[in-house]
């Protein structure tokens, strides 16, 4: 009797325990399995904007000025262009998403149009005639199907470069039954609704240690000049992808500056700094000693001024080698890699580097990476990714000297997407398996135990993919 009474005491001592502690121990749990923040959390902000100018042109009256109608018509015969103007502020940090909405005062059963930013945003709409009207020299950014009158519709410019200070767009038509929208002098104004995502000191929400399931590597080369808009459209991919990201040098153009990365590469993927495992480039060493490249990723660059480094992701061993500095084989780089080669031993292994051993584009086979190579071949590594050519560039597995194997060759991505111009490829390597040179975009690799799935994901507006599975050694 006494035995049955003390097993019962503990089993109600027991459950009030679990009662007063199982809900917080399940929600650590949960949080630690999935978004426990370990920094400053990322902060989302909606802007919204109407024209300070707008107004349209006709062809059929070249001189006539229609800045003071309420509405703008989009017709193309007689061709009949609108544009807009709006002033923005408060833009500091990455454009994840631009939405420009209209009122449709005249119905168009083909078309609504399409629109294009105008880098041109010194007109006036009490000037501007089809004689005067400026340069439309923006790609498309949004084409809408048929429209109704009443109806609000919303062009997406979210690929548009979005920065503080005066922007301008044009909106064109091809078909001749054309289309209206209220103009800012009606009570139905245009309104550009802009969300931008900040991350305090250049921290993101998303973190390599919280997705669930296999680890993800996401990234690219060849990143951010302020000439383009290229890295911030590969930002807004980065953004949606939980995961460590990876960069095959040249993160800021063209001189690699503390200047460069504060207000090129910071504003776009400098938003997951906390989350990006970095390899230096050679314009990040055009700044003597790449200092502001290890100045601006800190401890996520490695040991301070080395530019080599290693660390685990899921059952993987990454290596980030400086291809910058001296790879032979009486190098202290060569030694290093050597030793972490030998002392851990794991079934898959990933490198990463800015200049390739193989490549079918501008700069071609680099043959000063040839020892590096060799070492990473007779150590059984399964996967290479360079940047440098500004290309997209997947090879099959080589050996030492460069020749199919599909039993111990090494897979190479060149991923030189990141945002800065593409180049042209030149005679393509017997090795080579898919080519692009038309899209912006990042790698994603999903890292299994024992194999590998990659995906090429391009920025919006672009057709070219690649995907596949690979197996480790």
């Amino acid at each position: 009797m006494r035995r049955w009474k003390l097993r019962y005491l503990i089993a109600v001592v027991g459950a009030l325990a679990f009662l007063a502690l199982g809900p917080r121990l399940l929600i650590d749990a949960l949080t630690s399995a999935t978004e426990r923040p370990d920094g400053p959390v990322a902060q989302v902000s909606t802007l919204r904007f109407t024209p300070v100018a707008d107004t349209y042109v006709n062809e059929a009256h070249p001189h006539t000025s229609y800045g003071d109608r309420l509405d703008f018509d989009v017709d193309g015969k007689p061709v009949k262009e609108a544009y807009l103007m709006f002033n923005l502020s408060g833009i500091d940090g990455l454009v994840t998403s631009a939405k420009l909405r209209l009122l449709v005062t005249n119905a168009s059963p083909h078309s609504g149009g399409s629109i294009r930013q105008v880098s041109d945003t010194t007109w006036s709409e009490t000037e501007m005639t089809f004689k005067k009207r400026p340069m439309i020299d923006g790609p498309v950014l949004s084409t809408l199907g048929p429209v109704e009158k009443g109806q609000v519709v919303t062009f997406d410019v979210t690929r548009a470069d979005l920065r503080n200070g005066l922007v301008s767009f044009a909106m064109t038509s091809h078909r001749q039954d054309g289309v209206e929208y209220a103009s800012r002098e009606s009570p139905n104004s245009p309104e550009l609704v802009i969300t931008v995502t900040t991350g305090g000191s250049g921290v993101t929400t998303v973190r390599s240690t919280s997705p669930p399931g296999d680890p993800v590597l996401v990234g690219a080369g060849d990143i951010a000049s302020c000439r383009s808009n290229g890295a911030r459209e590969t930002a807004r991919l980065i953004a949606s992808i939980p995961g460590t990201v990876f960069t095959a040098g040249d993160h800021a153009y063209p001189d690699g500056t503390a200047r460069q990365f504060a207000e090129c590469y910071g504003p776009t993927w400098g938003l997951f700094k906390e989350r990006t495992r970095p390899a230096p480039g050679n314009h990040d060493y055009r700044t003597e000693g790449a200092r502001p490249y290890f100045e601006y990723f800190g401890e996520n660059a490695g040991p301070p001024g080395r530019g080599y480094y290693s660390y685990s992701l899921g059952t993987w061993r990454i290596l980030v080698i400086d291809s910058n500095i001296a790879v032979d084989k009486e190098s202290p780089q060569y030694a290093w890699l050597q030793q972490e080669l030998t002392a851990n031993p794991v079934i898959c292994t990933l490198a990463i580097w800015h200049h390739p051993r193989f490549s079918s584009a501008k700069h071609g086979s680099q043959k000063k990476m040839a020892s590096i190579w060799e070492l990473l071949y007779a150590h059984h590594v399964d996967v290479v990714i360079n940047g440098h050519d500004h290309v997209y560039e997947r090879l099959e597995p080589m050996d030492a000297d460069g020749n199919r194997d599909d039993e111990h060759g090494i897979r190479t991505f060149v991923v030189g997407t990141g945002g800065v111009g593409l180049y042209k490829f030149g005679t393509p390597l017997a090795t080579s398996e898919v080519r692009d040179n038309d899209t912006l975009g990042v790698l994603k690799l999903t890292l299994h135990d024992g194999s590998y799935d990659w995906e090429f994901i391009p920025v919006p507006g672009g057709s070219f993919t690649d995907s596949g599975t690979g197996t480790c050694h």
